[in-house]
């Protein structure tokens, strides 16, 4: 019996590697993946230093009122350029025509108001913005009595640096800034958290793909006259799963090598945070929830009929796993929140999302470990009910099966 399980495993496992789509993204894909990275980190930093960018802005005189006085005085001090003029249609046309950034102007009633056909440009309107808010703010203290070194410890008091507590190390912990290492924490979280999700919907998509792609050609008729159901399903897990995870271990082990020999402060800390601890931990949930999620589309794949009908059963089962990618936002903001902690009890879901809690915070053991011991059942459950839907679906041709068939096979 294990001799067949093998053949079928080598058999599946050798016509995925095999293939050009696959060396190609081997190779291609953590270079693609690399290159967009970069691109972003240098598109982002360029965007955010605008320091030696020519900007001007227009001006509408008279500028009678002090605070616009001082708005324009404080716009002078960065650099940026002023163009005056009284008329305003004609700092309008200036704008419309790519010479002027935008212009200000005051009123009695509306005060200092802005006007561009560029807002999306949200480093000079947010600048703008804080220029005037600073300077009224500015003028009103004054007006109460206090000096200039009042004025300006108001106007730009002090924060309090976040430091974490840890009771191994607690010197060494405090020595060290958090709010840097949260961001790197967010960082190696969420390329986990898509990496595994992305993994598990993807390579598991093409084992409900290659399931169909026999059933419609009937090789699966000549493979079941020398192996049973269940050993073809066993083999076209494992084969196919072996030549995803070689996949992904190819793209892991390029990026870690990349970022050891990177020179980016950013990624610096990354090391200290992925401890051999958290990688066993992530691969642990990750292989779990990917062998139920492969389960689930092989049994799709025996039920489907045509392209078109695997389509619609499995996108189900993208909604389930793409669920906590909706809810990122709120998991990120708070880790230890009752939304990630009951996401991530949530078989399939917790194979992605266990790992990023624990490399944003220190989840509690009995959560792992009840987290996993959820997975592991629900696991060999799905697996269970898979290889029955398998078994049953396989041979069925000419329908287009449904849930309410799963039903009477287990009736």
């Amino acid at each position: 019996m294990k001799s067949k399980i093998k053949q079928v495993v080598k058999f599946e496992f050798l016509r995925i590697v095999k293939t050009k789509g696959f060396i190609i993204a081997l190779i291609l894909a953590p270079i693609l993946m690399g290159g967009g990275i970069a691109a972003l980190i240098y598109f982002t930093t360029q965007s955010n230093d605008r320091t030696t960018e020519e900007i001007s802005i227009g001006v509408k005189i008279p500028a009678s009122n002090p605070s616009y006085i001082q708005t324009i005085s404080e716009i002078q001090s960065k650099g940026w350029t002023t163009i005056e003029n009284s008329d305003a249609g004609a700092l309008r046309q200036m704008t419309l025509d790519n010479r002027l950034k935008g212009y200000i102007e005051y009123d009695s009633i509306k005060g200092i108001s802005y006007y561009s056909d560029k807002l999306a440009d949200l480093y000079i309107t947010n600048t703008i913005n804080q220029i005037v808010q600073n300077v009224n703010r500015s003028r009103e203290i004054k007006q109460l009595g206090l000096d200039e070194g009042q004025v300006s410890r108001l106007l730009n008091p002090e924060s309090a640096d976040t430091y974490k507590l840890s009771s191994e190390t607690s010197e060494n912990a405090e020595a060290a800034n958090a709010n840097a290492e949260y961001g790197v924490k967010l960082a190696c979280g969420t390329i986990f958290f898509m990496l595994f999700a992305m993994c598990i919907m993807m390579f598991s998509l093409s084992v409900g793909r290659s399931v169909l792609e026999d059933k419609s050609t009937k090789i699966v008729d000549v493979l079941l006259t020398s192996v049973k159901p269940e050993q073809l399903l066993t083999g076209k897990i494992l084969g196919i799963s072996a030549a995803s995870f070689l996949q992904m271990s190819t793209w892991i082990i390029i990026g870690t090598v990349s970022v050891t020999f990177s020179n980016v402060t950013a990624l610096s800390g990354i090391s200290e945070i992925l401890t051999p601890r958290i990688w066993a931990l992530s691969v642990v949930f990750f292989l779990f929830g990917f062998f139920a999620a492969t389960a689930i589309y092989a049994a799709i794949g025996a039920m489907s009929e045509t392209e078109q009908h695997f389509n619609r059963l499995s996108s189900y089962v993208i909604w389930v796993i793409m669920l906590p990618c909706f809810f990122m936002g709120p998991i990120a903001q708070n880790p230890d929140s009752m939304l990630a902690n009951v996401l991530s009890f949530i078989p399939i879901m917790s194979s992605s999302l266990m790992p990023f809690r624990v490399i944003m915070v220190d989840v509690p053991i009995w959560q792992i470990v009840t987290s996993f011991i959820i997975l592991l059942i629900s696991t060999f459950v799905l697996i269970k009910i898979a290889a029955k839907i398998f078994r049953n679906g396989i041979m069925q041709q000419g329908k287009e099966l449904g849930f309410k068939d799963i039903f009477k096979w287990f009736k």
